[in-house]
């Protein structure tokens, strides 16, 4: 009886640590996608090195390196979400600057 209770508990726990999820569940080919879409509609420095990072992390996940491909998948998600967030700063601000700029001219004369 105890035999077989420590074989199912093996058995559930070879089948677990087979299937556990990383940390950070990523689709890579899907962040390369991402940084490059980053390098156009973004800021392209922080979209550079979101893609390579992004590159990075694909060949770690490829060579069997999960953790450092982590690693890699977190830095470049950061510049990403940084590239398009100075690109959304630049069109929000660039206008109400130039607004906030005309309105001293005017008060000023």
């Amino acid at each position: 009886m105890e035999d077989e209770e420590k074989a199912v508990e093996s058995l559930v726990s070879n089948k677990e640590s087979a299937h556990s999820p990383s940390p950070i569940r990523c689709c890579w080919l899907r962040l390369r996608y991402w940084a490059a879409t980053s390098i156009v509609c973004g800021c392209s420095c922080l979209g550079v090195m979101a893609l390579v990072f992004a590159i990075k992390a694909e060949e770690r996940h490829k060579a069997g390196r999960s953790e450092e491909a982590v690693y890699w998948g977190a830095r470049a998600r950061r510049f990403i979400l940084a590239s398009f967030a100075v690109w959304l700063a630049v069109l929000v601000l660039g206008p109400l600057l130039l607004f906030l700029l005309s309105y001293t001219i005017a008060q000023a004369e």
